[in-house]
């Protein structure tokens, strides 16, 4: 007997499902937003005492979802997000900082999982997500090598010996080191109230895992940096059309 694969059996099953499912399509347009922290991931072993914060940020965005079944909907959500994050030093160089604004517009799709009762469902949401690096800010403190004090203290920082450095300025792209473009994966958790029949409130954990490195391949053995982003959206959404079977 000729043998059927699992993978082709799985997408058998998940098709007669969407055919058979007793609704029509429908298809909702909505507007979110949200509070999210940006990490960046990296490597930072060759730089003593420096670490890296994430900061508080925000984005907004146009859900849409185009629901097949009860239980299934195919969603994006295309917006604007900023991924901030902060560099710190420490020790000796405490006080030195730099905060990087980075702003994004991104578009996620997902496969969007829907179950529970008629009017209050949870949900999952799965997929990937491709964003580009429009602009960004960089703004900080640092010691100023040619700006030396006269009396300086004896131990402390190096404030003790050099005069800080404060700066706010527009983030310049190098086009040999800067990737504009990054892609990752996106997960969420959430709860969805339907009201009046055709509106639909919701709030969401998200994740955003990104695997593409911030930086072009431009040096040998170059540390790779990351954006990993948690976030919590809250929206609405409104059905606009349905689609007969």
């Amino acid at each position: 007997m000729k043998h059927v694969p699992v993978f082709g059996s799985l997408q058998v099953v998940l098709l007669f499902c969407i055919i058979s499912a007793p609704v029509t399509a429908q298809l909702s347009v909505g507007i979110e937003g949200g509070y999210n922290k940006n990490y960046l991931v990296t490597n930072n072993a060759n730089r003593a005492f420096t670490y890296y914060q994430p900061l508080s940020s925000f984005s907004v965005g146009i859900p849409i979802q185009y629901r097949i079944t009860d239980w299934f909907a195919v969603a994006a959500a295309p917006g604007f997000i900023k991924k901030d994050y902060r560099q710190q030093r420490g020790d000796f160089y405490i006080g030195v900082f730099q905060d990087n604004s980075n702003n994004y517009i991104q578009l996620p799709l997902m496969g969007h999982f829907m179950f529970g009762g008629k009017s209050l469902k949870g949900f999952l949401n799965a997929g990937v997500y491709g964003a580009y690096w429009m602009s960004g800010n960089v703004k900080g403190k640092m010691a100023n090598i040619l700006d030396l004090i006269d009396d300086p203290a004896t131990g402390g920082s190096v404030y003790s010996y050099q005069q800080p450095y404060v700066y706010d300025e527009k983030y310049t792209f190098n086009s040999v080191k800067d990737n504009r473009i990054e892609f990752g994966w996106v997960a969420g958790v959430g709860l969805e109230y339907s009201f009046k029949s055709r509106y639909k409130v919701f709030t969401e954990a998200r994740l955003l895992y990104g695997f593409t490195d911030q930086q072009k391949n431009y040096s040998l053995n170059q540390v790779p940096r990351y954006n990993n982003t948690v976030g919590v959206n809250a929206g609405i959404l409104m059905d606009v059309k349905k689609f007969k079977k």
